[in-house]
């Protein structure tokens, strides 16, 4: 949304989604060339789309990759993945600087794959031979 009017032009979209850094004090900014501006989001900055599962059809997983909303794509950091309020899932992307929100297909497609520990009272993640906990906000 730009003075709350959506960005319905794709390229746009694309173009602004893909240049989003954080200044030195971690606040949101759309830079481009050598302009740059303070973005304010409702909550998080990328939304995970899809997934996609790496591993053999009938075993443990080896991997997750994610598909952004800028229509990029890459691997999951499980240790960062937490669940916020309303059970909304959210992990780390872009080397760990921004929060991306799981749409809700991308959480269906993931949530098979998702355990629980009924004696640690926990979820988890099994992936590459180990368990990573989905964090409580």
């Amino acid at each position: 949304f730009y003075q709350g009017e959506e960005i319905t032009h794709r390229r746009t979209y694309l173009l602004y989604s893909r240049n989003l850094t954080l200044d030195g004090k971690g606040r949101l900014l759309l830079r481009l060339g050598k302009e740059e501006c303070r973005v304010e989001v409702e909550d998080a900055p990328y939304i995970v789309k899809s997934v996609d599962f790496i591993g053999p059809d009938r075993g443990p997983l080896k991997g997750i990759d994610l598909l952004l909303n800028d229509e990029t794509r890459e691997p999951l950091q499980p240790a960062t993945l937490k669940v916020g309020k309303k059970n909304v899932l959210y992990c780390r992307v872009r080397g760990g600087m921004f929060s991306a929100r799981f749409s809700r297909g991308a959480y269906q497609l993931l949530f098979p794959f998702i355990q629980y520990d009924e004696k640690g009272k926990r979820f988890f993640l099994p992936l590459d031979g180990k368990e990573y906990n989905l964090l409580q906000e």
